[in-house]
């Protein structure tokens, strides 16, 4: 008797824990989708001095929450598995590559690939703090083809934000320009980028565009893939951070971006009813 008593108190207190995890999963899950419909990993982590790099915040956000991002200086980390580590070249490429080094990031990756046409958005708000670490070069915002490199990489340089397009003939592109999306216009406040995208191997049918608040800012036509499978990547990725010199540019500065508005949809009318504004 006794025991068949322990065993239902036992299986009423294991009903109540797998509720009370089912209830912090569904509450998650309920908060991020106003920032995101997609799930994200973090990205080449391991070893990281700031291993946290990504708080939730209150404020600023669009809705009740948003992300905020913090790359520490130099602060580079190594993958999981392998042997790809920003913070060292593994031997076999002599100059930054696909062997690594020279680079440091506070990046996630989505974990559900796609291909053909879509639709994008990512909101971004630049701290009136934000200091540039110009030479090196960086990224808020990569589409990313799996196994070969990027497709397309968002990049503040020379006072723009503007996207830089890597179709697979071997050049890299800064597309047809529309209109210049300026870092000190975006300063303190919210941007909504939208890019509309077709990965194709066709150089016919390929295209990246990049609009915001529903204007045309740049274009790129062409073959945009090697006929893969593609992921999207957020957050600051730094490369080529060597050229970075203490004595000439001063101390390499920490920074802090927040993002919001991380949707992928495969229809238009989708995204904007999913993108929340300012």
């Amino acid at each position: 008797m006794q025991g068949t008593i322990f065993k239902i108190l036992k299986n009423i207190r294991n009903s109540f824990f797998i509720l009370s995890i089912t209830s912090t999963i569904l509450i998650s899950k309920g908060t991020a989708k106003e920032i995101t419909n997609l799930t994200w990993y973090k990205s080449v982590s391991v070893g990281k001095k700031l291993s946290d790099f990504r708080e939730t915040v209150t404020s600023p956000a669009l809705g009740k929450e948003a992300w905020k991002i913090t790359l520490l200086p130099k602060d580079c980390g190594r993958n999981k598995e392998g042997d790809y580590s920003d913070c060292k070249n593994n031997g076999r490429d002599p100059v930054v590559g696909m062997g690594g080094g020279d680079r440091a990031r506070s990046e996630y990756k989505t974990s559900k690939n796609f291909k053909g046409e879509k639709w994008h958005s990512v909101s971004i708000f630049i701290p009136n703090d934000f200091k540039s670490v110009e030479p090196v070069s960086t990224s808020f915002f990569q589409i990313f083809e799996e196994g070969e490199g990027p497709r397309l990489m968002l990049r503040p340089k020379y006072g723009v934000l503007s996207p830089r397009y890597y179709p697979v003939n071997g050049m890299d592109s800064s597309g047809v320009l529309h209109k210049a999306l300026k870092i000190k216009d975006m300063k303190g406040k919210w941007t909504t980028i939208i890019f509309h995208t077709k990965m194709s191997k066709d150089p016919k049918k390929g295209f990246m565009k990049m609009y915001v608040n529903d204007e045309l800012y740049n274009v790129f036509e062409g073959r945009t893939s090697f006929g893969g499978e593609h992921y999207t990547k957020f957050g600051i990725y730094h490369s080529w951070i060597s050229r970075w010199v203490d004595k000439f540019q001063g101390e390499y500065p920490k920074q802090v971006i927040y993002y919001d508005n991380l949707f992928r949809t495969n229809k238009k009318e989708k995204l904007l009813k999913l993108i929340q504004k300012n």
